[in-house]
């Protein structure tokens, strides 16, 4: 008798945990799903003519993001772009600048955002663009100046309108950045940043390193002139 109480017991145990077990299998895929939705997040980019400059920038957008914010309030919670005094047109987006004669344009899943008020949903795309303000054909060059670890706060990225001839010479001294020394190759100060006597001003061309020889060569419409501080 007693033997058949225990069995009894031991029974009763095995149903209750084998449908404790059932009922948290049949949860789990609940709580998946609901973490898949809230993986969810708008997607971001920044272009210059046919260059991405988008970056990190997607993740901060999607650190910032909060349901019910709106498109100017998520631009401006991930602090990459910074607002004119009109508080609508932006002056700086990603650590980038444009020239007088062009302005930034912001699209909400393809459309220019005519109502910066308007929410943004998780599956939104926002796309911000360098265009000319006036009805002509795009045609920039990009000057980036690289601070690198020791000076991060020199980085920027300055958009400039192509023009005919333009050298690499003379997009340096157009742009009012850098200081040439008097054999008009050597770059003696970016920003007003001299570099220390372990330093020296660098410079790229798409990626590329350039001599000292390279300055007078012809830039094309999209080239990318990089000045980056380095070590000796």
């Amino acid at each position: 008798m007693q033997v058949k109480l225990l069995w009894r017991v031991c029974l009763g145990l095995l149903l209750i945990g084998i449908a404790g077990g059932c009922d948290a299998l049949n949860g789990k895929p609940e709580v998946n799903s609901n973490a898949a939705a809230n993986a969810v997040q708008p997607i971001f980019a920044v272009k210059v003519g046919d260059a991405d400059f988008t970056g990190s920038a997607g993740r901060q957008i999607s650190d910032a993001y909060q349901p019910e914010t709106t498109i100017k309030g998520l631009l401006a919670a991930s602090g990459l772009v910074t607002f004119a005094g009109d508080g609508k047109s932006l002056e700086t987006v990603n650590q980038i600048s444009l020239s007088p004669g062009m302005a930034w344009q912001i699209q909400l899943n393809g459309k220019k955002a005519a109502d910066l008020n308007a929410v943004v949903k998780r599956e939104d795309t926002i796309l911000i663009t360098a265009e000319p303000l006036q009805d002509a054909e795009f045609q920039p060059v990009i000057l980036t100046v690289n601070g690198g670890s020791s000076q991060p706060e020199l980085t920027h990225s300055y958009v400039m309108p192509y023009t005919e001839d333009l050298t690499v010479r003379g997009m340096l001294k157009s742009s009012g950045l850098a200081h040439l020394a008097e054999n008009n190759k050597t770059l003696l100060a970016v920003k007003e940043y001299k570099p220390l006597s372990n330093e020296e001003w660098k410079l790229k061309l798409n990626d590329k390193t350039l001599l000292d020889s390279g300055i007078d060569m012809k830039l094309r419409i999209q080239d990318k002139l990089e000045i980056s501080l380095v070590l000796r």
